[in-house]
């Protein structure tokens, strides 16, 4: 259980901020999970498959984040069912297996209970989260889609013409009584509000932020509390040259807050900005990123961008400037078959030496419709 005080102020940001919901900065279709409501579809029954091969290798060699290899593949199955017109039910299970181990990483339950009213959409259980929420990187691990790919906790969507908005509570890990561990949670929203869409001319205003909770009463747990902030706030613009080929920029400038009792790590606070230029044509893309970080921290964040370490904390860089290039490519096999493939190479001004990484995705989704089930 959290201090009353950062509980209320963490359910009114939730509920109240009213702002709208961004697309990533990266194509990650390929991890997204999407389902709604079917028209007419009210008490049928559906089987769905998901099968998602994982290759990503991160040849990273600095002091901030060491690199690592995943490599594997996750099962999931669910039904589903529409009891009545606006609410859709899941049930399930997912897998995770490493390749080079003979069990599983992990096996959970998937279950959840979506509502849809006028243009909401409510998510109790197993959200749309890690690449769905749209985050950019330095605010959203873009590795949670292998390592957390299924999310729980409360959400609200938002989608309507001219803005969306996604926020949501992770409820990351549970205390009880009788156990010795801390709570942890993870509160956020995304934002992206339409300024000007003319057909090949799109302009929108970004807005993401993140709270990043580890606390507890309810045992003697030696380790500090910590409540970490992030908030971005950005401008983003596609040119359709033609339509095949696309060119997109976008610039987001970030600032991070430590509000703990106590600050455990190298800096309170931090800023930082990102840029982008990107190049689309038919699924492959070229792209080039400017990072710049001043004592800049995010616990929820791929790691790569923090200012330390935060596996080893008394390794860090008061200042860092990075230039990334990226080659990726995302292609439709088939209407249920998808397939990733990425390279990404930065250039680290501080650490004076190219670092890369390198990623295959493959992702295979099957459906069928068991029959009818009727409810009063």
């Amino acid at each position: 259980m959290t201090g009353p005080l950062l509980r209320n102020i963490c359910l009114c940001v939730f509920f109240i901020c009213l702002t709208t919901s961004a697309n990533a900065q990266l194509l990650n279709k390929v991890f997204e999970q999407r389902d709604s409501l079917i028209p007419n579809d009210t008490q049928t029954v559906r089987l769905h498959l998901e099968l998602f091969n994982y290759y990503r290798n991160t040849e990273y060699f600095d002091l901030i984040e060491k690199g690592q290899t995943y490599f594997g593949n996750m099962f999931q199955a669910h039904v589903s069912i529409q009891p009545y017109k606006n609410v859709l039910v899941k049930a399930g299970f997912q897998t995770r297996q490493d390749y080079g181990r003979t069990d599983f990483i992990t096996v959970q339950p998937v279950f959840s209970i979506s509502i849809f009213k006028h243009k909401w959409r409510y998510n109790f259980g197993a959200m749309q989260g890690t690449a769905n929420y749209g985050f950019i990187e330095p605010m959203y691990n873009i590795d949670r889609a292998i390592t957390h790919r299924i999310e729980n906790g409360i959400q609200g969507i938002y989608t309507g013409k001219k803005f969306t908005f996604n926020n949501f509570v992770v409820w990351n890990e549970a205390t009880y009584r009788t156990t010795t561990n801390q709570e942890r949670f993870t509160l956020g929203f995304t934002s992206n509000r339409t300024l000007a869409d003319r057909g090949r001319f799109y302009i929108s205003l970004p807005i993401q932020g993140t709270l990043a909770h580890r606390g507890g009463q309810l045992n003697s747990n030696p380790t500090p509390i910590f409540s970490r902030i992030n908030i971005s706030a950005g401008l983003k613009l596609n040119v359709r040259i033609t339509p095949k080929l696309l060119i997109r920029t976008e610039n987001h400038w970030l600032h991070s807050e430590d509000v703990s009792p106590n600050i455990t790590q190298p800096y309170k606070n931090g800023n930082a900005s990102w840029h982008t230029l990107a190049i689309d044509y038919k699924g492959l893309e070229l792209m080039f990123n400017y990072w710049a970080g001043r004592e800049w921290q995010s616990p929820v964040g791929t790691q790569i961008y923090n200012n330390y370490n935060f596996y080893n904390i008394i390794e860090f860089r008061r200042v860092r400037h990075m230039l990334m290039g990226r080659i990726m490519y995302t292609q439709a096999l088939h209407k249920n078959l998808f397939i990733d493939a990425r390279l990404e190479p930065f250039y680290d001004y501080e650490y004076g030496r190219v670092q890369y990484s390198y990623s295959f995705y493959l992702r295979l989704n099957l459906e069928k419709q068991l029959g009818k089930v009727k409810f009063n």
